[in-house]
């Protein structure tokens, strides 16, 4: 694994066919994989695969394009993509970083909990739909959790 996602990572950005930089807290990585892999070898480490992480968000949530992403179930580490994953320009935002976001212009502004703030090339409503999913998705999995206790 070339690189592990933690409470900490604010955003993976792909920036090219084979690079994606993660933004965290405090600093910026560049890491020499596409972000799907990172997501892959991430979700492997934490006990899963991408693949049954993202059907299990299809099931939860009756949806099946653009799926928020649980990496890691006992911290809450959700990720979502800002448009489709397949494009090279996706963000994949880790929900539980964002402290607010806005509109500007055509595009939005994401300020995350320590003050860093990233521009994304997406609308505003489309931003605030990916947010409502993952937050949903969010939801039940710690009601579902709390079943269990």
């Amino acid at each position: 694994m070339e690189y592990q996602i933690t409470t900490k990572t604010c955003a993976l950005i792909g920036i090219g066919e084979e690079e994606t930089m993660a933004v965290e807290k405090d600093s910026k990585t560049f890491i020499p994989q596409k972000a799907t892999d990172i997501l892959k070898s991430n979700c492997e480490y934490y006990g899963s695969s991408l693949e049954g992480r993202l059907k299990g968000s299809q099931h939860q949530l009756g949806m099946k394009y653009k799926l928020p992403l649980i990496i890691e179930n006992s911290q809450e580490i959700i990720f979502f993509p800002t448009i489709s994953p397949k494009v090279v320009g996706c963000y994949w935002i880790a929900l539980n970083n964002i402290k607010e976001y806005r509109k500007n212009g055509f595009y939005s502004i994401i300020t995350f909990n320590s003050g860093l703030e990233l521009n994304i090339p997406v609308s505003y409503e489309s931003l605030e739909n990916q947010i409502f999913r993952a937050t949903k998705l969010l939801l039940i999995t710690r009601k579902r959790q709390n079943k269990l206790k």
